[in-house]
């Protein structure tokens, strides 16, 4: 009978017209988003090279006199000299693009180029535990930034790939394309597709209660054929957009970099095996939301009630911050903002080392256990409920 139900659930998703309305709308973000992505300028990095070698002059001209005399001074002065000289290389390097040895390819100044650039880096991470002093804040590179560049560097080294990619390829624009769909606008796509799960129970009680089948079942059922729906749609999108931006630019190479904060730290893993995270990540927070909504539909009677309680629930941490409340003991929420979470920009915000990606997947899925276990104990409740109450009305009969 389950696998009767079941299909009888999908065949009244199929019917929907609204959730394929959705998709279609989901498809059509891609390109919609491109449009606009399509216009933004990128500064080169031989010009972004050039600009930090001549701003980083500035750093001898504000320098105080006082600090200069210490011993500590000194140090500090080799330092930015060092620096100065790397970087001076490092644009050097950028430039010999004409020579076959440059560093778009595995040559001498590929490798050169990237030796460098950590050689620099780590100047610069010396110059933080020393605390920067006598530095202008407008010319220290913060240590995030620092991180990053040592992540692709050594990213592109391990795998001989060249520095420079086309950001318009699809490569490159899928995993910015996602990490702008993850978050509030993500969840609000699920709930809007989820939100006809219990329609037809509420429409036609006396019909949906006939078939011999138990509550868990039922809601097994409903969640497992809009999450595969769903899912489906999201993953259709992603090659729909791709080939469309594809044929426009170009596949690209999706061994291209793309950071991922973890631990602390960041590593740089490849565009594909970002794609691979992030559909996991889709998948588990879908999971979480249906179910999530399927129980506060259950108690509050009102599918619109529903979407805006949860919502609400979703951006607490958010609504809380602006207005200056502390907001650390609700991280938990943050993890469905998955696009935040493995940029870094979450930790960054809430300033919790513990909004890496790893922590996200491993919360996602207890908070999934977390909201099952709570439907199933009360379905338990309400079953002993009935139990109790049955008695009680043959007595009085």
């Amino acid at each position: 009978m389950f696998w009767h139900y079941f299909l009888f659930e999908m065949r009244l998703l199929l019917a929907n017209k609204k959730n394929w309305l959705l998709g279609f709308a989901l498809i059509l973000f891609y390109p919609l988003y491109y449009s606009h992505y399509s216009q933004l300028d990128f500064v080169k990095l031989s010009e972004k090279k050039q600009e930090e070698a001549e701003k980083f002059l500035e750093v001898f001209d504000t320098f105080p006199g006082t600090v200069w005399e210490t011993e500590e001074g000194k140090e500090i002065l080799d330092n930015l000299t060092k620096q100065t000289g790397l970087m001076n290389w490092q644009t050097l390097y950028l430039h010999n693009t004409g020579n076959s040895d440059g560093y778009f390819g595995a040559g001498p100044n590929f490798h050169k180029f990237f030796d460098t650039g950590l050689k620099l880096n780590e100047l610069r991470l010396d110059l933080h535990r020393r605390g920067n002093k006598g530095i202008k804040r407008d010319l220290i590179v913060p240590v995030d930034e620092i991180l990053k560049e040592n992540a692709l560097y050594q990213y592109h080294v391990e795998n001989d790939l060249p520095l420079i990619h086309d950001p318009f390829k699809a490569s490159n624009y899928i995993p910015v394309a996602l990490n702008l769909l993850s978050g509030s606008l993500f969840c609000i796509f699920v709930l809007l597709a989820g939100s006809s799960m219990l329609l037809n129970d509420q429409q036609h009680p006396s019909v949906m209660k006939g078939f011999p089948i138990s509550f868990m079942q039922k809601a097994i059922s409903k969640v497992g054929v809009h999450f595969v729906q769903i899912m489906f749609m999201v993953c259709a999108s992603i090659g729909i957009g791709s080939y469309y931006v594809a044929k426009k630019t170009g596949w690209g190479d999706f061994r291209t970099p793309v950071l991922i904060y973890q631990n602390g730290d960041f590593i740089a893993v490849s565009g594909l095996r970002y794609l691979i995270y992030m559909l996991i990540a889709f998948g588990l927070i879908t999971l979480l939301l249906l179910l999530t909504f399927l129980f506060v539909n259950l108690v509050t009677k009102n599918l619109y009630a529903a979407i805006v309680i949860i919502l609400l629930v979703l951006l607490s941490p958010q609504l809380l911050l602006a207005a200056g409340v502390e907001t650390n003991w609700l991280y938990p929420l943050k993890f469905i903002d998955i696009g935040a979470i493995l940029s870094g920009d979450a930790a960054k915000e809430y300033g919790l080392e513990k909004l890496d990606f790893k922590h996200a997947y491993s919360w996602l899925v207890i908070l999934n256990l977390l909201v099952i276990s709570i439907l199933y104990a009360r379905n338990k409740l309400m079953h002993f409920r009935k139990v109790e109450v049955s008695p009680v009305k043959l007595k009085t009969s």
